[in-house]
């Protein structure tokens, strides 16, 4: 597995390493998130079947369930809003590769220099922070 680090020469853009791991590892579990968010819609799409809502709320547990899902899933959209504002931190010309090294485990691209792919790396890292509220 690479390296993941922050380079010390970005200084405004330098989070504790914790806060850092964080946030890497929120935008490594976006498509998880989004696979995630597809299930838990079709759960509650399914629980609008006729005769589903009845059987359930007569059970007393269909708007714990709905609302238990719901919130989850209001969770979700709000992490990955918070990642796509990140993105439209750094110019359009780093995003897609940025998105293909962290989300997919590619690599970046031949565009760019290594260490230029890095550095807006560590700008959108430190924008994810700020946005999930974690620095």
């Amino acid at each position: 597995m690479a390296r993941e680090y922050q380079a010390r020469k970005a200084k405004p853009f330098i989070l504790p390493e914790t806060v850092y791991r964080q946030a890497l590892w929120a935008v490594k579990d976006v498509n998880r998130m989004k696979d995630e968010l597809a299930k838990l819609s079709d759960d509650i799409d399914a629980l609008h079947r006729p005769g589903i809502v009845r059987e359930c709320a007569s059970r007393g547990y269909y708007s714990d369930s709905t609302a238990n899902k719901a919130q989850k899933m209001v969770m979700i959209e709000n992490r990955l809003d918070a990642i796509d504002n990140a993105l439209l931190q750094i110019p359009e010309k780093y995003r897609i590769g940025i998105q293909r090294k962290l989300c997919d485990g590619e690599k970046y691209g031949e565009q760019f220099h290594l260490n230029t792919w890095k550095r807006w790396q560590q700008v959108f890292i430190y924008h994810v922070a700020k946005n999930l509220g974690i620095f």
